[in-house]
């Protein structure tokens, strides 16, 4: 086994991005209106990862399993294996299947395993895990049971393409403490945790409600709830490592536009004083986020990662995946070599 060496607290970017196309939004926006932004994806995620691999940054890709599918046929095999039953049962992947093409040559908002080859081939890219069918770990009616199946579908389905998954990300961050034990004996070392702080406390559905989302929208542009570092020893005292979220990155929003540069300035804030700290700055977002306004998008995440170079000569400020977080503070915490378990 190779030993590997990895310097210690020096801080990092943490970019982790939530991959789902129309099996993410299905139940938020009316079939059709949103599939500009999914299109989009098409051309945006490319740009990212050339982005990616331009600056160096190493980042997460939470995918949900069934963009690896090949057919509808495969994906609903594997669905008829999660006998999911939400209260509102709009939720349910399943009930999309009548809307989805026999392929991803005839529906690119299903399908989506071209897009992942892309994600595989660019360096410092690592694949987890978004669920099997975007799955909702706090809604009525779902159970452990059913969120087991839904993970034992992601792991089958993508056995054949990439190494067991190590990180998730739960869909509409509806963390359930409940089902740690579930994700670890899959084999699961770390997950996407909220911010701390009572604005993101996770939530139903049925919770949320417009003075919430006014309130996350506003500490978008301005500094409301702090910065949301993240340091190796609090992440060294959970045996499921929370790699919390410090900010998400909004997209570019024609009515806000004059508002756009307090975003950059609050996130170049967080990182900058993550850096000097030697902490953890999780930024993440969906590729359909950039799926409209693509130019504009894209010339804001350069612009950050930019500055990510500018943090990194000066503090020594790296990049990482989720994984690699997990890695080094198992690693710290055992004084050894990195397990093959990890």
């Amino acid at each position: 086994m190779e030993e590997v060496v990895i310097e210690v607290n020096r801080g990092g970017l943490v970019i982790s991005l939530d991959f789902e196309l129309n099996w993410g939004v299905h139940d938020v926006f009316k079939y059709g209106r949103y599939n500009k932004n999914l299109y989009g994806v098409r051309e945006a995620l490319p740009k990212i990862l050339e982005l990616f691999e331009q600056y160096g940054i190493h980042a997460t890709w939470a995918t949900v399993g069934l963009l690896f599918a090949d057919t509808k046929a495969e994906m609903a095999h594997y669905l008829r294996g999660i006998p999911i039953k939400y209260n509102n049962m709009r939720y349910a992947a399943h009930t999309q299947l009548a809307k989805v093409g026999e392929n991803e040559q005839e529906d690119v908002l299903h399908f989506g395993k071209s897009l992942i080859e892309k994600i595989k081939c660019t360096p410092h890219q690592e694949i987890g895990s978004h669920t099997f069918s975007h799955f909702y770990c706090l809604e009525n009616g779902q159970t452990e049971e059913n969120f087991r199946a839904d993970l034992h579908a992601t792991a089958m389905i993508c056995e054949e393409n990439i190494a067991p998954m190590k990180s998730i990300v739960f869909p509409r961050n509806q963390v359930n403490e409940a089902y740690f034990s579930a994700c670890q004996d899959v084999g699961f070392v770390c997950y996407r945790g909220n911010e701390k702080h009572p604005l993101y406390v996770p939530q139903k559905f049925t919770k949320k409600g417009r003075l919430l989302g006014a309130k996350k929208w506003l500490d978008t542009y301005v500094n409301v709830t702090g910065n949301h570092l993240v340091t190796l020893e609090e992440m060294q005292m959970d045996s499921f490592i929370n790699i919390r979220s410090s900010a998400f990155l909004r997209p570019y929003c024609s009515p806000l536009r004059f508002f756009e540069g307090l975003k950059i300035k609050r996130i170049k804030e967080g990182m900058h004083a993550a850096a000097r700290s030697k902490a953890f700055y999780h930024l993440w977002w969906h590729p359909h986020n950039f799926g409209k306004n693509i130019e504009k998008n894209l010339a804001m995440l350069e612009e950050l990662l930019q500055y990510y170079q500018e943090l990194r000569n000066q503090y020594n400020f790296q990049s990482y995946t989720m994984h690699e977080v997990a890695v080094l503070c198992k690693t710290l915490s055992r004084k050894s070599p990195i397990g093959e378990d990890y």
